[in-house]
């Protein structure tokens, strides 16, 4: 629950456990915050010189998108939410024309401590 996304470093898609077992702490705030960071001038500034790619009209619609989409699954019942994050995961890091990775991944370590629990 501390890095839910710890599989993908190992090219799994990660389980989204965490969004059944602690229901009530799923929330959409860092969407929210990326689109302050659209609107937000002091951003912009920084973003106009290091990747002219990641603002934009774009950007902003890619940002209300996945705010949407990360409320109907918030709506959700918990036990719906694990697939529906696994399809999101899937659906923004592998497209469908992506090529097979350069190298093999290795098998993730065990886990410890809490993290077993999930």
């Amino acid at each position: 629950d501390d890095f839910p996304h710890f599989a993908a470093w190992y090219g799994r898609v990660p389980s989204f456990e965490h969004a059944r077992v602690r229901a009530k702490d799923f929330h959409c705030r860092d969407h929210v915050f990326h689109l302050r960071q659209l609107v937000d001038a002091r951003y912009y500034l920084h973003w106009h010189y290091s990747d002219a790619d990641s603002y934009g009209p774009s950007a902003y619609f890619q940002a209300a998108e996945d705010w949407l989409r990360c409320r109907r699954i918030r709506a959700m019942d918990p036990a719906d939410r694990p697939r529906a994050l696994q399809e999101w995961f899937v659906d923004k890091h592998r497209p469908k024309d992506a090529p097979k990775p350069v190298w093999e991944y290795r098998e993730p370590p065990a886990s410890i401590g809490k993290h077993e629990e999930l």
